[in-house]
C-alpha cells in the first residue's frame, strides 16, 4: 500500500524488486516509469532463494537498463551506495558505505555496511561509477526461508544485495 523500489532489468518492461515489498499480494501494482508516466505491472516470477520478484510493466516505452558491475570488479572495501524511494518525491534515499564481504548467504549476496532498510529494499547498491552491484534485499545469515527473513538485521549495520550479474544470468528463466 506504499511506495517501494525496483530496478529495471530489461528494456521491454521487466523490473526486479525485493519479495518483501510484495508479501501482501497486492491486487494492483502501479509503476512510475523514468519518463514520469505511470503504468500497471504484474508479478511474473518469484525467486524465493534470493527473496526477489520479477514484475512485467504494461508499457510500450523502452526502459533504460543500468550497467551491472562484473563480479571480478567487486572488492571488499569498495565504496557502495544504497538507493531507494520513499514518500518524498524530491529524490531517492541514499546511504553510503562499503562492501564488507562477498559471497555471503551461501554465495548469494554482497554484504554492505550502507544502511539497508525497507525504504530501499528492491533498490540498487551501486558503485561510484553508477553501475549496479546488486539489488538490496533482506536476507538472513541464519538460513531462514521466509519472505521476512533478514528483516531482523534492519538497522544493524549489515545489509545484503543480490549481485545484478547473477540476476541477469537467471533473467530468461524468471521471465
Amino acid at each position: 500500500t506504499a511506495p517501494t523500489t525496483g530496478l529495471v532489468v530489461s528494456e521491454d518492461g521487466y523490473v526486479i524488486s525485493s519479495a518483501v515489498n510484495f508479501i501482501q499480494q497486492p491486487s494492483s501494482i502501479l509503476v512510475t516509469l523514468p519518463s514520469g508516466k505511470r503504468a500497471t505491472a504484474k508479478i511474473v516470477a518469484r525467486d524465493h532463494a534470493r527473496m526477489l520478484v520479477l514484475l512485467k510493466v504494461a508499457s510500450d516505452e523502452k526502459l533504460p537498463v543500468p550497467a551491472a558491475v562484473p563480479k571480478r570488479e567487486m572488492a571488499v572495501g569498495q565504496s557502495a551506495i544504497a538507493m531507494g524511494r520513499t514518500f518524498d518525491k524530491r529524490g531517492p534515499s541514499l546511504s553510503v558505505g562499503i562492501i564488507s564481504a562477498l559471497n555471503r548467504i551461501w554465495g548469494r549476496a554482497i554484504q554492505t555496511d550502507a544502511k539497508i532498510s525497507p525504504t530501499n529494499y528492491g533498490g540498487p547498491l551501486i558503485d561510484l561509477r553508477g553501475r549496479v552491484l546488486g539489488v538490496l534485499v533482506p536476507l538472513s545469515p541464519q538460513g531462514q526461508d521466509s519472505e521476512l527473513a533478514g528483516s531482523e538485521w534492519y538497522d544493524s549495520g549489515i545489509g545484503f544485495a543480490v549481485p545484478l550479474v547473477e540476476i541477469n544470468s537467471r533473467l530468461e528463466t524468471l521471465k
